[in-house]
């Protein structure tokens, strides 16, 4: 049975148990059948997050592969992935294949803010317009010449911003098949971009080392930021009022409204690999190649707690939509869940999920916060959520 993680993470702050799935339902090997699939009684919080259990697995319909690249309906009802050869719809309601297509080389994905169509993205900078509900082609839109695979996102305005190896961004409307502003934003090529939360102000990096935030729709330079390192990540933080830019040092965070430095964080060699806000800009995780994840105050840079033994050649951080909990991955490593609401002594009460050997690549939840998705790193995307109560176990 799940061994409660409230209990843990209340009480015990130092330890470390696994989340095993219940004992009718056995985790089987990714080539193997999948149990029988159980839909979400509610959505993941605090209050509920000990019957948090393991609900079922989705598959490709093609060999056997890494689902490398994903995206989650706005609605979170949905699941479309890339793998090796195909692209893959998923109905995250009944655990079912939607639709299934060649993928042409793609290796981005998302979704339209209205859930009616999916933009894959090529390495040469071609997106490729799919009806989201049947997988029908639409349309090939030629995003930016000597595109350089730098790429962000803004999911609530749609907005898709690509960056190129002369230092010039584009930002396009893909709904509308319309671009919207060019940039010629930096000397050398492009190395990071960042849409804010409203989606008003866009934050570019460039190889010789600036980082600059404009009001992209007028063109215009807001702020100006100058280091001897590229940063290789940027993020806003949700409130606006920040963006932190990280390279494989440190992290600067930077005020949006002049571009002063307010902090320099120490994050380390190879930091930044994760790099995310918490939904409330209250914190900022960090992690890496170094051996343990950092949980910093942004506000102040001083360090708030170590996340041990979430470090190594693949990590992956994401902050639940209610921004209570966070989970972590580790290619190697099992996938935790953090109580981010109980801090003390620089501790963070956490507890691992029991995958049965299962290599996972890494996470994610659906923007309704119901699920908790655990990318396979051969094959296999394994779904977590609230099971039902035990008088209305099937």
């Amino acid at each position: 049975m799940l061994k409660s993680l409230i209990i843990c993470m209340i009480l015990l702050a130092a330890c470390s148990p696994s989340i095993e799935p219940p004992e009718n339902d056995s985790r089987s090997a990714p080539t193997s059948q999948p149990p029988a699939w159980v839909e979400s009684a509610d959505v993941i919080s605090l209050e509920n997050v000990a019957n948090i259990r393991y609900l079922g697995r989705l598959d490709s319909t093609s060999t056997p592969s890494t689902i490398f690249a994903h995206a989650l309906s706005p609605d979170g009802t949905r699941l479309a992935g890339l793998d090796n050869e195909q692209l893959v719809v998923w109905d995250l309601v009944k655990g079912s294949v939607v639709y299934a297509t060649g993928r042409g080389k793609a290796n981005q994905i998302f979704y339209s803010p209205e859930k009616t169509e999916l933009y894959t993205i090529t390495p040469t900078g071609i997106a490729a317009v799919y009806n989201a509900d049947t997988g029908t082609p639409q349309t090939d839109l030629n995003l930016i010449d000597n595109f350089n695979s730098i790429i962000t996102f803004d999911a609530e305005n749609g907005w898709l911003a690509v960056g190129s190896l002369r230092g010039e961004v584009r930002v396009w409307d893909p709904l509308e098949r319309q671009s919207l502003a060019t940039i010629d934003a930096h000397q050398l090529q492009i190395t990071a971009l960042a849409f804010s939360s409203d989606g008003e102000r866009l934050a570019t990096a460039g190889e010789e080392g600036t980082v600059k935030i404009w009001d992209w729709r007028n063109r215009q330079l807001i702020a100006t930021l100058e280091d001897d390192r590229f940063a290789i990540a940027l993020r806003f933080s949700p409130d606006g009022s920040q963006l932190a830019a990280g390279n494989r040092e440190n992290t600067r965070i930077i005020d949006t409204t002049d571009g002063s430095v307010e902090r320099i964080i120490d994050t380390g060699n190879g930091g930044v690999d994760a790099l995310v806000y918490s939904p409330d800009s209250k914190y900022l995780v960090s992690g890496g190649t170094a051996p343990d994840m950092s949980l910093w105050d942004p506000q102040t840079g001083a360090l708030v707690a170590r996340l041990p033994g979430v470090g190594g050649d693949r990590v992956w951080a994401v902050f639940s939509p209610d921004g209570t909990l966070l989970a972590t991955s580790l290619l190697g490593g099992r996938p935790s869940l953090w109580n981010i609401t109980t801090i003390s002594g620089q501790t963070v009460n956490r507890a691992d999920l029991d995958t049965q050997g299962n290599l996972i690549l890494n996470v994610d939840w659906t923007p309704d916060n119901r699920l908790l998705v655990l990318f396979g790193l051969t094959n296999g995307i394994y779904i977590w959520g609230i099971g039902p109560t035990a008088n209305e176990n099937p």
